[in-house]
């Protein structure tokens, strides 16, 4: 079931519907949940109760994965609806009024099979390997405008006591974790499994699933670099937090949650793409800021890359920096892609603008003002929360001039060179 490419037509769609209160930090909801789940069958049974922390808001709409049933809506509650929206069923609430100011709270269950065919990614599961969820698998409600952040409290029962990594606080209980979030995030992500082969090093613990520790001395190598390449740069505000990876067995999908960072099997994994993925997934805990569902998404993901590839040349040399990019170059070429930002617009840009044509502007800007310059610019982008390119702008402008302003937003404003 492609649960994913129907929730990626939806935050398209959702991007001018996010309401003004959803900035990232400020949690909109508090999720309190009870989650059984059955590793044998893939059968989960959830429980949740969720208060919606703004009083002004009449409506919620939340979208589930359609193999869900048995939808069941309560608490401060005026009505409910099912429907669908792509490959998703959503559930609108109505909330009912009550003193002002008052947080709402609606209790919300559900169960069944979650995945009665394999999604079309590799992250979400429920086996008797592991249950790893996170926002893509519509196990939990999601916000379908999707800057409903939130805050959590989850217990995950698997009736048995399974080690748990999570984007928060987690608490072994004899048959599953209590994870505890009190950062908004956009989900609860985690990973639950029998067993973890587990390794603690300064800074970081990594989880291993698989059988073996092919890599490992690569991956603690390239963690270590990147702790100490990005906290000197960018820690001045906050400081890199412990980190928690997670080795899976797969071959593709790894992503970001905070703290919580899921690798790919990383057995035969090079040093350079391993160093430039792990900074570019930790330079997240400064590049984060921007709207998820809208154009500036390239912010926290093209800052993101471009830190990961200047970390290359850190450890590597120009040479390992000019091939990543030489890569990037190839990868765009001949690709029909809108651009990278221009005024006006909204919607997210694809992969490939955000990941690629995003960081090959941000290399060019630093050939034209120099190392020196762009490295203050990078410094002020990560460390100031800049989180619209218009205030990205000003910035540039307030380091470099106004005539590199408007070199770059030109350069920004260019379609696939």
């Amino acid at each position: 079931m492609r649960y994913l490419q129907g929730a990626l037509a939806l935050v398209m769609a959702a991007a001018a519907l996010a309401p003004a209160s959803a900035q990232y930090g400020e949690a909109v909801y508090h999720y309190e949940g009870v989650m059984a789940a059955d590793v044998e069958t893939g059968f989960v049974d959830l429980d949740w109760r969720i208060s919606v922390l703004d009083p002004a808001t009449e409506e919620v709409t939340f979208v589930l994965a359609p193999s869900l049933g048995n939808i069941e809506a309560g608490g401060d509650v005026s009505g409910f609806e099912i429907g669908a929206q792509d490959t998703l069923q959503t559930v609108t609430i109505g909330l009912a009024p009550t003193g002002e100011g008052a947080v709402r709270v609606i209790e919300l269950s559900y169960d069944g099979v979650l995945f009665p065919e394999p999604p079309n990614n590799e992250i979400n599961a429920v086996s008797t390997e592991r249950v790893e969820l996170s926002v893509d698998g519509f196990w939990l409600p999601v916000d379908a405008t999707f800057q409903g952040y939130l805050t959590a409290d989850l217990t995950v029962d698997v009736g048995a006591p399974w080690q748990g990594v999570a984007n928060g606080s987690v608490e072994q209980l004899p048959t599953g974790i209590r994870i505890r979030n009190t950062q908004a995030s956009l989900d609860i992500a985690f990973t639950l499994a029998p067993d973890f082969r587990v390794t603690e090093a300064d800074g970081f613990t990594l989880y291993d699933l698989r059988d073996d520790e092919a890599g490992m001395e690569r991956l603690i190598a390239a963690a270590r670099y990147c702790f100490d390449y990005l906290d000197p740069l960018y820690g001045a505000r906050s400081a890199l937090p412990e980190a928690h990876f997670v080795i899976h067995r797969r071959s593709e999908s790894g992503y970001n949650r905070r703290s919580y960072i899921a690798l790919t099997d990383i057995s035969d994994t090079e040093e350079r793409a391993l160093t430039q993925f792990l900074c570019h997934e930790l330079s997240h805990h400064w590049s984060m800021g921007a709207a998820f569902s809208t154009v500036e998404n390239w912010l926290n993901e093209s800052f993101a890359e471009y830190a990961g590839v200047m970390a290359v040349r850190a450890r590597f040399g120009e040479e390992a920096f000019e091939a990543r990019l030489t890569r990037f170059r190839e990868q765009i070429a001949g690709e029909d892609l809108p651009p990278i930002w221009e005024p006006g617009a909204t919607a997210r840009g694809p992969y490939l603008v955000n990941y690629r044509a995003g960081p090959l502007a941000l290399s060019d800007l630093e050939s034209r003002i120099g190392r020196a310059r762009f490295a203050e610019f990078m410094r002020r982008y990560m460390v100031d929360e800049i989180n619209t390119t218009p205030d990205l702008l000003d910035m540039l402008e307030a380091v470099a001039g106004a005539d590199e302003r408007d070199w770059f937003q030109a350069r920004l404003g260019q379609r696939t060179p």
